[in-house]
């Protein structure tokens, strides 16, 4: 299990609940642990980081609704970039990696916001939708990170 540091508050000597020690610091076991913004959970099956991309993406979600009356298709487009993919972009190369059973709540909140912006009904063809807003779907933008981090990484002699 992954391990979350516990603060000391004092100098009085702390009991550690499973005698984990570094430097007089106790650890305690956790099944989550947020990392540079990602969630890595005990068994890497991402599904903690998932759900919280999800809530992320039903607030954007929600925040496109309300204001796709008032502002034009291309401002929408502008702010779906803006709120919803710089999220899914982060870090996909580590977490897109996870099984379609796990990812496939953040493509279905993601085909709504793009049924949104596009005042599409729930029930319209979505790939349509993706190819002519130029828009990438999840599984693309994984595919695209990862492409671009293998020419990084065969073509700059110091990438790490």
């Amino acid at each position: 299990m992954l391990t979350k540091f516990l603060k000391k508050f004092s100098n009085l000597s702390e009991t550690c609940w499973f005698q984990n020690k570094i430097n007089d610091s106790c650890f305690q076991r956790t099944t989550c642990a947020k990392y540079l913004g990602v969630l890595i959970d005990s068994s890497l099956d991402w599904s903690s980081h998932v759900q919280y991309m999800k809530l992320k993406l039903v607030r954007a979600s929600h925040l496109l609704y309300k204001i796709r009356n008032v502002v034009s298709v291309d401002v929408l487009k502008m702010l779906y970039f803006s709120l919803v993919h710089c999220h899914l972009m982060y870090c996909i190369v580590s977490w897109g990696t996870a099984t379609n059973s796990v990812l496939q709540p953040l493509e279905v909140v993601n085909n709504s916001i793009l049924r949104t912006i596009t005042y599409n009904n729930y029930r319209s063809h979505i790939t349509p939708l993706y190819k002519s807003r130029n828009i990438l779907k999840l599984h693309d933008i994984y595919k695209l990170e990862l492409a671009k981090l293998m020419h990084k990484f065969h073509h700059v002699a110091n990438i790490i």
